[in-house]
């Protein structure tokens, strides 16, 4: 077995490169550089190779890093492994925190098994890793399994028996068409965590021509997966509209839209809905989409309490069989402080499979940063597939929706579940309070018990007067109090 001296010399050879002076390195220090390097002119990172370009992502994907070359893989319970490049992925670059300083570890084409994976040897060259897993011991066994991804511009997190899915972001932009655009982490920094540590923290360096943004991300893996996170945002002259703590899943297809990208798959999604829980403690669900272009909503919330994209769907029978999605876990962000006033922003894009992020949501202020003066916040997110997330006493948990029985009619059925559904007087249904917007008038509604759920189903149809999108809100109700949080949907245009 390695001694922590033998693998430090280990990765310093390596590495190539040991900095002494980074064992004062922390928080305070990688502000300082984001702050020097946002008043500095952009320095894009090296195009990738060409060799790199032509090679299949999907089968880049497969690489792995040789296992002597594993940082740690002695002497922690984490055990990082830096990540193959892609054309397709943002290079970063990779630096761990010893005791005796920051050791560099450079991407090199012999630190990964090409051949396995069936490309040739030596591998082609690259600017940097496309960012980098965490194994750690989970389950009864023990054995390692990957809890946590970064790189590119995301983070994500599993617990155990969970499939990767949503993700937390580092900052998105809104470019001048109205899309939200992450900002990619360019640099990590590790540090190295005690024999027997639970936890996890690493440094972050996120640059854009937009902006530059410092990160220290604490991560504690368990059941349920967590990340705490603090940033200080650092915008460039002409950054645009910061979207901050983003968050970004996927979803094709599901049981609300008629049209399907996937005709002959079954539900397609990472997550389906976006929760909200208000400022003033009210609760919002929005079951999410797959438009043909870019759309944006607003929910003008100020600070949230929390939000997050959520997989309400877990029944294996709704997915196709070797699909991950009733494993992949919700994903809930609460802010550390109040961030001021300002609203959710909800981006949603066309996608036509999984693999790609087409739905994210983060916090617009209503007051941006001035270019070069910093934005510091914190906020801590975590990823479950269990009940640990705060929820309304009812909530949403199908909506379907289809033709009217009249031309240019619309008809929604809106299953409602929860604690504060049950026990109402014998025979007595909830109210449901129904705002269809301008654009439409409702024609008719019922709500009837659900025994296949336990709880209750509204039924109600409108009559469109336009064309446009119209965007549809109700929840149900006893004696004028709300029972469950609000069902708030875009009917698409005809």
């Amino acid at each position: 077995m390695l001694s922590r001296y033998t693998l430090g010399v280990l990765l310093a050879v390596l590495a190539g490169t040991v900095n002494a002076a980074g064992k004062d390195f922390d928080f305070g220090s990688l502000q300082a550089r984001a702050r020097q390097l946002a008043a500095a002119p952009y320095s894009p990172p090296p195009a990738a190779d060409t060799a790199l370009v032509q090679l299949d992502p999907a089968r880049l994907r497969a690489v792995s890093i040789r296992p002597r070359f594993a940082p740690w893989s002695m002497a922690s319970r984490f055990v990082p492994l830096p990540q193959a490049p892609r054309a397709d992925c943002a290079p970063t670059l990779f630096n761990s925190i010893q005791a005796s300083g920051v050791i560099r570890f450079d991407y090199r084409p012999e630190l990964f098994d090409w051949p396995a994976a069936g490309l040739p040897t030596p591998g082609p060259a690259a600017p940097g890793f496309c960012g980098f897993d965490v194994l750690y011991p989970t389950g009864a066994s023990g054995a390692r399994q990957d809890f946590a991804r970064l790189g590119g511009d995301a983070l994500q997190l599993v617990g155990t028996g969970q499939a990767f899915g949503a993700a937390a972001l580092a900052v998105g932009v809104i470019d001048n068409d109205g899309r939200a655009q992450p900002v990619p982490f360019r640099e990590f920094w590790l540090v190295r965590p005690a024999a027997g540590g639970r936890q996890l923290r690493l440094y972050a360096l996120a640059q854009s021509q937009a902006l530059v943004g410092a990160f220290q991300i604490d991560l504690v893996p368990g059941p349920v997966s967590r990340a705490r996170i603090r940033a200080a945002l650092y915008p460039r002259e002409g950054a645009g509209k910061l979207v901050l703590a983003p968050l970004a899943g996927n979803f094709v297809q599901g049981d609300h839209r008629p049209a399907r990208a996937l005709p002959l798959q079954a539900e397609v999604h990472s997550v389906d809905g976006l929760a909200i829980n208000t400022a003033t403690g009210g609760w919002i669900w929005r079951p999410l989409g797959n438009p043909p272009g870019n759309v944006s909503s607003s929910f003008l919330v100020n600070t949230p309490r929390g939000f997050g994209l959520l997989q309400r769907d877990r029944d294996g029978d709704h997915y196709d069989p070797d699909a991950p999605g009733s494993r992949q876990p919700d994903v809930w962000l609460v802010p550390g402080a109040d961030w001021g006033p300002g609203q959710l922003r909800l981006f949603e894009s066309a996608a036509g499979s999984a693999d790609v992020y087409n739905v994210l949501v983060g916090f617009v202020p209503d007051q941006q940063p001035a270019p070069g003066a910093g934005l510091l916040l914190d906020y801590a997110v975590q990823w479950s597939t269990d009940d640990s997330l705060p929820h309304a006493g009812g909530w949403v948990v199908a909506t379907r929706s289809g033709a009217g029985d009249s031309d240019g009619s619309r008809r929604y059925a809106v299953d409602f579940v929860g604690p504060a559904l049950q026990g109402l007087p014998p025979g007595e249904a909830p109210a449901a309070a129904i705002d269809i917007g301008r654009g439409g008038g409702l024609q008719r509604q019922r709500v009837v018990f659900n025994p296949h759920t336990g709880g209750w189903r509204l039924l109600f149809e409108f009559k469109r007067e336009t064309d446009a999108p119209l965007r549809l809100r109700t929840y149900l109700r006893r004696a004028e109090q709300p029972l469950t949080e609000t069902w708030d949907y875009v009917d698409p245009s005809r």
